[in-house]
């Protein structure tokens, strides 16, 4: 009986140990996220402020064929983060489906725990009873 109380012990301090671990991989994970969106913003802002400076003005083809390739670069880039910010999202929400998976095993280990305790309790005091 005491093989089993420490048992699911174990099993709940492996289950606190998955939780603490999960949960430092959900705080990577947004911090990326968060980079990500600011990177985002910054291409944007990039993007906004090329599109500000032209004027009415005659433009130079070549400045118009090297503003173009920005443009398009830029948004190349852009595209390549938001699918990298959609992919650590949808990690995230993983990460939280495992963590929260991990407490309920957790709770029920120490459930289970404190079940096999109580029952070598009533069994001592059946013992000594008698």
């Amino acid at each position: 009986m005491q093989k089993r109380i420490k048992r699911f012990q174990r099993l709940a301090s492996f289950r606190k140990k998955d939780i603490s671990k999960e949960i430092n991989n959900s705080h990577l994970v947004q911090n990326e996220i968060n980079k990500n969106e600011s990177l985002i913003e910054q291409i944007n802002n990039i993007m906004e402020s090329s599109k500000n400076n032209s004027s009415n003005k005659v433009i130079n083809s070549g400045y118009f064929k090297n503003n173009a390739q920005l443009v398009t670069t830029l948004q190349s880039q852009k595209n390549i983060a938001s699918n990298r910010n959609k992919y650590l999202l949808l990690e995230k929400e993983t990460i939280r489906k495992k963590i929260a998976i991990n407490n309920l095993k957790k709770v029920k280990a120490e459930e289970k725990a404190i079940e096999y305790k109580r029952l070598l309790m009533s069994e001592l005091e059946k013992k000594s009873n008698q």
